[in-house]
């Protein structure tokens, strides 16, 4: 493989490597050891906030939801059918959850409708509902899937809403897209290394070459005759 060949192998697995590994340790730090993923909005005050099957059933697993109310409030929970939930929203102002974003780790929503809505939680239509004057939590399995959760201030106002999803995988995942990425990078550093210009290199040792050869040779002054002596003859050595 020619030598720019070469170098464009390694820069472009040296970048690769770089993206993979901080990928890596950026999903492995967040999620920890036992693949956490926590994810959360800012309610919008007295808005009941609206979590639907598309976000609660995505992922194959048990999704934790928690409503935090603000200080002196309280906070209701319920989880009904995706039909019977849209149903007693109504038209009335509230807010929905699109989906996540794991840069920030925030939920993404919309806030629709007018009006206040009524207290929610004189209807019939729920299959599970939870109720503190602190954060409260709801666990919702898959099994029960399609399924929304509705959140509201009975008092007060909502101050945040939670999502939380684990699954240890995630981490071992993470873990390997990092080691992955920094074997592609060393890889890519390596590369480019041994395809480095050589020129200063090779200029350096013939210099030392030619140094070497004028201090161990003998001058020889051009246009001076050159005297060979010859072994003397028996007769010359007798006289």
């Amino acid at each position: 493989m020619p030598t720019l060949a070469k170098r464009a192998v390694g820069a472009l697995l040296a970048l690769l490597g770089v993206v993979l590994t901080v990928i890596g340790l950026w999903y492995a730090i967040h999620l920890g050891g036992g693949g956490t993923a926590t994810f959360s909005t800012t309610a919008s005050g007295a808005n009941p906030v609206l979590v639907p099957q598309t976000v609660l059933n995505r992922i194959d697993g048990v999704v934790k939801v928690t409503a935090t109310p603000r200080s002196g409030g309280t906070v209701w929970l319920a989880a009904a059918a995706p039909s019977d939930a849209k149903a007693v929203l109504g038209r009335t102002a509230h807010t929905t959850v699109t989906g996540v974003s794991t840069r920030p780790w925030q939920l993404q929503s919309t806030t629709s409708g007018s009006g206040a809505a009524p207290a929610l939680s004189t209807t019939d239509v729920w299959r599970n509902t939870e109720t503190g004057d602190g954060a409260v939590s709801m666990t919702i399995e898959q099994a029960n899937a399609p399924e929304s959760v509705i959140a509201q201030a009975t008092r007060g106002q909502l101050e945040r809403v939670e999502l939380t999803w684990e699954r240890k995988s995630w981490f071992v995942q993470s873990v390997i897209a990092a080691l992955v990425g920094l074997f592609l990078l060393l890889s890519g550093l390596s590369l480019l290394w041994s395809t480095r210009p050589r020129r200063a290199v090779k200029a350096t040792a013939t210099a030392t070459t030619l140094g070497t050869a004028t201090t161990t040779g003998t001058p020889t002054t051009p246009g001076t005759p050159t005297t060979t002596t010859l072994p003397a003859t028996r007769e010359e050595e007798n006289a």
